[in-house]
C-alpha cells in the first residue's frame, strides 16, 4: 500500500514539473511544482490542469473548447 502511494505521487510530481514548464513558468516555480507534486498529488495536478485550460482559452486553442 505504502508503496503504491510514493509510485502516484512520483508520478504526479513529474507530470507537475512538466505541465509547469509547458506553461512557462519560471525553474523556481517548477521546482516547487515538482515538490507540491510530491507531497500532495492530485491536488496540484488539478491546479495545473486549470492553468493549462484557462491558458488554452486565453489563446483561443482547441483544448478549451467545451462540448
Amino acid at each position: 500500500m505504502k508503496e503504491t502511494i510514493i509510485v502516484s505521487n512520483v508520478s504526479c510530481a513529474i507530470i507537475c514539473a512538466k505541465w509547469a514548464l509547458d506553461l512557462g513558468f519560471s525553474q523556481l516555480r517548477q521546482i516547487l511544482f515538482l515538490v507540491g507534486g510530491l507531497v500532495l498529488g492530485p491536488l496540484m495536478l488539478l491546479i495545473l490542469y486549470v492553468c493549462l485550460i484557462n491558458k488554452a482559452k486565453s489563446e483561443g486553442s482547441t483544448g478549451a473548447k467545451i462540448v
